[in-house]
């Protein structure tokens, strides 16, 4: 199922590619992330070299629902060594919160820390980016632990 629906979004995103008067370091981008968690990714600029990042992800059923959400503040560094016609690699890093909500059980609410990194892509002709991220993690709530997240995935920019 997890492949179907993967290769139904990579279809549509490619179908979506427009041409772009410039790089993906301006705007709004909405995609797809697959990995912890499958869900919809966003991300927008708020300069040239720093952007707030995240995912939302949910499951309805009648034993088990849930709700996960995760927002990032991500600085850009991008590769001078690469000089790519098609489009641009950029280093990020950055720091953020993770929330999850789960249906039943005494602790349904859990609250984390991220400390994101990862490699994006951005297309010089195409309102579309790619990346792929590690993000450990530091839950707070209701228990303190260590853990990880990460994907890849893509956005398709509204500029």
């Amino acid at each position: 199922m997890k492949s179907i629906l993967l290769t139904i979004l990579l279809s549509t995103s490619l179908l979506l590619i427009v041409p772009a008067v410039q790089a993906q370091d301006s705007g709004f981008g909405i995609g797809a992330s697959i990995g912890s968690p499958d869900g919809i990714s966003y991300k927008i600029w708020t300069s040239e070299s720093s952007a707030l990042a995240g995912a939302t992800s949910f499951t309805l059923s009648e034993s088990a629902s849930s709700f996960y959400t995760h927002l990032d503040y991500l600085k850009h560094t991008i590769s001078e060594n690469l000089d790519w016609e098609i489009g641009y690699l950029s280093f990020y890093y950055g720091g953020g919160a993770r929330f999850i909500w789960r249906e039943g059980g005494p602790d349904n609410t859990f609250w984390a820390l991220r400390l994101p990194a990862g490699l994006n892509f951005g297309f010089t002709d195409a309102p579309v980016d790619f990346f792929v991220e590690l993000a450990p993690t530091i839950d707070v709530s209701p228990d303190f632990a260590f853990g990880f997240n990460g994907g890849f995935g893509f956005r398709y920019f509204l500029n």
